[in-house]
Formats: C-alpha cells, sequence, structure tokens
C-alpha cells in the first residue's frame, strides 16, 4: 500500500515537473539561440543539472509525504490501542504522536530496516505508557537499569536509528586511551561539555561502543531535572548513570519547591564527593547548564560556561584524594533532535529528529592548577599569588575550557552542518 500510494503520487508530480521542464525550455531558448556554439553546448548541460535536482527534489518531497501520511495513521493506531490500555495525559499522546511519526519517518527515508526499528519503536512506547503509569523516582546518584529489562540497550537502539554512522565523526580518540589508563589507575576524569540534544548519551555511546566499549556505558552524566521527569525521556534516562540534579535555570521555579531543590541539590553534592573519593570514575558534566540553543542567524554556538560549576568539581577533585583529569569535549548533536528555541519552558516539549551524523572531539587535559593559585585573603592558601583574585581566576578557567570546546566544535561544525 506504501509503494502503490507513493507511485500514483509520484506519477502526478511527474506530470507537473513535465509542464514546468516545457516552460523552463522554452523561457530559455532565446537567449540560447543568440550565444556562440561553445555556449550553446554548455548551457543543456547546466539546464539538465537543475531540472535533475527539481525531480530528486520532488521525488523526496512526495515520498517523505506519503511516508508521513501512512507511518502517522499507523502510530496513531498504536497509541489509540495504548489510550484504551493506559491512562494518559492528553498532551503527551500528542506528543508520542508527533515524535513518533518523526522518528519512523525518517527511517523510512534512511532506507533503514523499518520492521526492526518499528519493533524498536513499540517497545519504548510501552515503557513510556508504563511510566505513566508508575514514574520511576530518581535517587540523586541513578545508576542504570540493565535487568530485568535493558534500558541501556533500547535508548541506543533507538538514537542507532537516527545516527549516519559513516559520515560520523570522532576526533581526539587518543585522549579516550589516556582517560582509560587513569580510569584504570583509580583517578577520576571529568569532561565539560557543550549539549545540544536530549539523547547526547545515547549518541555519546552510539559513536564510542563500537570503538571504546564500555567507555560511555560507564560514563556518569549530571542530569537536570527534565530529563528525570518528562514521561518521553524517562525511560532513556533510566539506562544511564546519572547525578540528578536541578539545574540553575530550574532551582528556583516554582518558588515554593526552590528549598526542597537545594536540599536535593546538597545531598547529590556529597554523593558526588564520594563517588571522586572511591575514584575511577568519569563523568561528564556540560557548565553551561543547558542546551545550546541557535544565535539569530541560525548557526548553533556553544552556550557560555559557569564559571562557578567548574570552580566546584575543581574543589571536589580536591578533596578526593586522588588525581582528578580535566578534558575539554565538543558535542555536535543538534541536527538529530534540536532542542526547543526556548529557555525554561514546561515540562514535555514537542520533539522532532531527523537522520544526520553526529560528532565528537576530545581535547587535550587541562591543567586546572594554573588557574587555581589566586588569594582568598592575604597570603592565604600559603604560596597564592596575590596579584590575582580566585574570582578572576575562576572566570578564566572557565573562559580557557569555553574557548577549547567552542573552537573543536566550529571545527566540527564546519565538516558536518546542515547547509
Amino acid at each position: 500500500k506504501i509503494l502503490g500510494t507513493e507511485r500514483m503520487v509520484v506519477d502526478r508530480r511527474r506530470c507537473l515537473l513535465v509542464a514546468v521542464l516545457l516552460a523552463s525550455a522554452d523561457a530559455v531558448r532565446p537567449a540560447v539561440a543568440t550565444r556562440p556554439p561553445a555556449v550553446r553546448t554548455a548551457a543543456p548541460v547546466m539546464i539538465m543539472d537543475q531540472l535533475k535536482k527539481i525531480a530528486d527534489d520532488g521525488a523526496l518531497a512526495v515520498k517523505q509525504a506519503a511516508a508521513e501520511k501512512v507511518v502517522g495513521e499507523r502510530v496513531a493506531a498504536k497509541l489509540a490501542a495504548a489510550q484504551a490500555k493506559y491512562d494518559i495525559p492528553q498532551k503527551y499522546t500528542n506528543l508520542m504522536q508527533s515524535f513518533f511519526t518523526s522518528y519512523m519517518t525518517e527511517i523510512y527515508l534512511a532506507d533503514r530496516d523499518l520492521d526492526e526499528y518499528e519493533q524498536i519503536l513499540s517497545t519504548l512506547m510501552k515503557k513510556v505508557l508504563e511510566t505513566a503509569q508508575e514514574p520511576h523516582t530518581f535517587q540523586p546518584f541513578h545508576e542504570a537499569i540493565r535487568a530485568p529489562f535493558d534500558y541501556y540497550k533500547m535508548g541506543c537502539d533507538f538514537a542507532n536509528g537516527m545516527v549516519d554512522a559513516d559520515r560520523s565523526l570522532v576526533l581526539g580518540a587518543e585522549q579516550i586511551e589516556k582517560m582509560q589508563q587513569q580510569i584504570a589507575a583509580g583517578d577520576n576524569v571529568v569532561l565539560f561539555a557543550n549539549h545540544q540534544s536530549e539523547a547526547d548519551p545515547q549518541i555519546f555511546s552510539v559513536l564510542l561502543d563500537p570503538k571504546v566499549p564500555g567507555f560511555a556505558e560507564e560514563t556518569i552524566f549530571v542530569a537536570g531535572d527534565r530529563v528525570t521527569t518528562d514521561l518521553l525521556a524517562m525511560p532513556f534516562s533510566m539506562g544511564r548513570n546519572l547525578l540528578c540534579i536541578f539545574s540553575k535555570k530550574h532551582v528556583d521555579n516554582p518558588p515554593e519547591l526552590k528549598s526542597t531543590k537545594q536540599r536535593h541539590n546538597r545531598m547529590v553534592m556529597k554523593t558526588m564527593q564520594q563517588l571522586m573519593t572511591d575514584g575511577g570514575k568519569c563523568i561528564w558534566v556540560a557548565p553551561s547548564g543547558g542546551r545550546d540553543r541557535p544565535s539569530d542567524d541560525g548557526k548553533y554556538e556553544v552556550a557560555p560556561f559557569d564559571s562557578k560549576s567548574i570552580e566546584m568539581f575543581r574543589l571536589m577533585s580536591a578533596k578526593a584524594d586522588r588525581p582528578t583529569h580535566f578534558y575539554p569535549l565538543s558535542m555536535f548533536t543538534y541536527p538529530i533532535c534540536p532542542p526547543p528555541t526556548t529557555v525554561g519552558g514546561e515540562i514535555g516539549e514537542q520533539r522532532t529528529v531527523k537522520y544526520y551524523p553526529a560528532a565528537l572531539h576530545f581535547g587535550e587535559e587541562v591543567d586546572v592548577s594554573r588557574f587555581s593559585e589566586g588569594c582568598v585573603t592575604d597570603n592565604f592558601p600559603a604560596g597564592c599569588d596575590a596579584n590575582s583574585s580566585r574570582d578572576e581566576l575562576r572566570e578564566a578557567l572557565a573562559k580557557h575550557v569555553h574557548s577549547i570546546v567552542s573552537s573543536n566544535y566550529q571545527d566540527l561544525a564546519a565538516k558536518l552542518d546542515m547547509p
């Protein structure tokens, strides 16, 4: 039925294209006739290139429209059957309809295995509905749930459908080797990263699991409350190691919960300090406190880093009595699952996906000791630099790390960014 419907639409579109092409040929014929012979032979090639592009674009548009219609109907039928069994908010029914339709349409357009990914989608839908009935409570430190159901595998399988692995990039792989050696020795590693997509942890795994098995799987992600309370995000989060914190952008809202959120954050800090004291941990954190957003010209830029966030990790590492190594990480992921244009909206945001390559760039280790020698008061701590205040050095460190992440990100974007 899908192919039959598509052929009918394509035939109608081809008739329209023939009329357009004939009209285009009539329009250019007088100009071609007045040109020298050399130019006259080149013109048809240029015209055919343009016409081929028109035809290709038209065929893609027809294919996408047909896919969206058929996929949308199938998703709607699945959700209607689920609604009869599970009582889920209408808002989330609408969100799942658009998100799952977008996902399966991209699977179809990318010529991926429809049966395989429809099964993955059905499994995800089931888990979303189950958590809607009984939401999971995330502790300050959440360890990935791998049994009796493997949420890590489900999240990676789902993200794998959207990642164009053949065109994706992982730069700075030699830094990962250093990190693995440091972690094996009981040291800690902290990745200061930019953040672009809800699916960043899963994309991180899709790109790294085939190259360095276990590294992404064991990484601990500092996660905001949105990914632990949103019904669509919750099953993905259940498959990751998370330090669950309220970000500075959301801790004040609503005001009556501010003290509760602050108390929770203090417990997270205590837990993280213990993890770093135990050693052998890799922790991913976005010092920006949220996802990157496009600028006025539509280009994505790395959001500014919060100097207090970076300083907190530096201080905690100093208390851990174990070496901690800090690395900048640039992530290019936004085309696959872009964030909303606004910041701080209500839980349950609209989502779209696109089949596209992703990229990571691991920078060289940053020596944070160069930025920690300022004086708090006169000659304290001993040997401090009286010419530099702690606040100045803290800001300098944040800008230094940000500049590396931003520069490496721009390099990735230049290689992969959409036209």
